[in-house]
């Protein structure tokens, strides 16, 4: 992977706009591009000492593509065997509805039985 040397790139750009345009050495606008320069420098500068580069991170995220890969295997060979099985049958169940109709039913005949006798 080649890396452009953008420096250099931005010197060539503005010689040529300077160039174009006629403007001298000390014109007041390259004054104001160095101005910027500096600036971009000093924020690149602290960027750079906020954010670790991910060169020390490299074998950490080749592992952990690796895992990613074996899981991904695994879960893959997982489904297929939970497919293959056979389907259970639904258990069958009481609804809410069925009962709580019972619990009453039963609520009053034990009340009924109560009362009949003495």
């Amino acid at each position: 992977m080649e890396s452009r040397n953008f420096d250099d790139e931005f010197e060539e750009a503005v010689a040529e706009w300077r160039s174009r345009h006629r403007l001298a050495e000390d014109d007041a606008v390259l004054l104001l591009v160095e101005l910027f320069r500096l600036h971009q420098r000093h924020w690149d500068e602290i960027r750079r000492r906020e954010l670790p580069s991910f060169e020390q991170f490299r074998s950490d995220i080749a592992k952990l593509s690796e895992a990613a890969k074996v899981f991904q295997k695994d879960s893959a060979a997982l489904i297929e065997v939970m497919r293959s099985q056979p389907r259970r049958r639904a258990r069958p169940h009481v609804s809410l509805a069925v009962a709580t109709a019972a619990a009453i039913l039963a609520l009053l005949a034990g009340l009924l039985i109560g009362r009949a006798l003495p």
